[in-house]
């Protein structure tokens, strides 16, 4: 025979598992309005606090207590208590698109982005910023709301500065994160912010072989050619070799026949990448220059890595 007390205990758990799945993808915290659109009312969620089981963490904000605590619960809770069209911007959402050299050390502090243009200021732990986004401005990456991958690059082109700027660019690029073409149309949404002499300089100087390297060693290879004066290179330069078998050419000068290889730590430095190069080169010494560099060349010793390029297509006829 069954009491009320079965009745109640039987709602309660029917509750909960129509929130279950909104818990699952959201680390284990809701808003008042997704309890509502999953069929549990506010009186519900209230017995739920009493029993232990959700616990309220900000207005119209509930965490199951069977999830672990975590920055992501955290972040998401105070994303829902932003509004529906509350987004993460900044360093945060460059963290969550997992964009290189746009934040260093410990994770950044949640930076959200509302509508309403206004000041910026702070709400709760997150910074927030009042600016109306247009839709192609903001994405969905899993549960999280964040600004789009060309817009999160302009927004911190000034706090990055001019060089680490161009490495996140080139980054974001070379990883098919995002297009050239992408952020040039998201750049005119800046024309009157400080970042906006950076953005235009990187965008008028990038180079579209960025998106054939493989590493960060091979973009600042290109980029201290660039800087040199020197003229571009062709980029995964396929060639046949005496053998007749097919081979690719991290960089290579076809007219004048130099090939340049570049190891990096973790790749071609691997024993079957480092066998592999080997073979590469000796297949087409005699038809082509070679000249390796590795990482450690590319970090430290620059100047010189430019100065024997430089020689080797002096040597083999270029006029520079």
């Amino acid at each position: 025979m069954t009491t009320d007390l079965d009745h109640v205990r039987g709602a309660l758990l029917r509750s909960l598992l129509a929130l279950t799945p909104t818990l699952q993808r959201q680390f284990g915290v809701l808003a008042v309005g997704q309890a509502e659109d999953a069929g549990v009312a506010r009186q519900r969620l209230a017995e739920l606090c009493r029993t232990g089981l959700l616990e309220r963490v900000r207005t119209g904000i509930y965490r199951a207590t069977l999830y672990p605590p975590s920055w992501e619960a955290a972040w998401m809770g105070q994303l829902l208590a932003a509004g529906p069209d509350a987004v993460i911007s900044g360093r945060a959402a460059a963290y969550l698109h997992d964009l290189r050299f746009t934040w260093s050390g410990a994770r950044p502090d949640l930076e959200l982005t509302v509508p309403r243009r206004g000041r910026r200021r702070r709400s709760g732990p997150a910074v927030v910023t009042e600016l109306n986004l247009l839709a192609g401005d903001t994405v969905r990456s899993g549960p999280w709301r964040l600004t789009s991958v060309a817009w999160t690059l302009c927004s911190l082109a000034y706090v990055l500065g001019l060089e680490r700027f161009e490495k996140a660019v080139d980054a974001a690029v070379a990883g098919g994160r995002v297009t050239i073409e992408e952020l040039g149309r998201t750049a005119t949404r800046f024309r009157y912010c400080t970042g906006i002499p950076i953005i235009r300089e990187v965008l008028q100087r990038h180079d579209p072989r960025v998106r054939l390297t493989r590493s960060e060693a091979e973009r600042l290879f290109l980029r201290a050619l660039r800087r040199a004066g020197l003229p571009p290179p062709e980029v995964d330069h396929r060639v046949t070799d005496a053998d007749g078998h097919r081979r690719y050419l991290d960089f290579a000068y076809p007219p004048w026949r130099i090939m340049i290889e570049i190891d990096v730590f973790g790749d071609h430095l691997r024993t079957i990448g480092r066998h592999h190069d080997g073979h590469r080169q000796n297949a087409l010494v005699g038809e082509w220059t070679p000249l390796r560099f590795d990482e450690l060349d590319l970090r430290y010793d620059l100047d010189r890595v430019v100065q024997e390029v430089r020689r080797a297509l002096r040597d083999a006829g270029a006029v520079l």
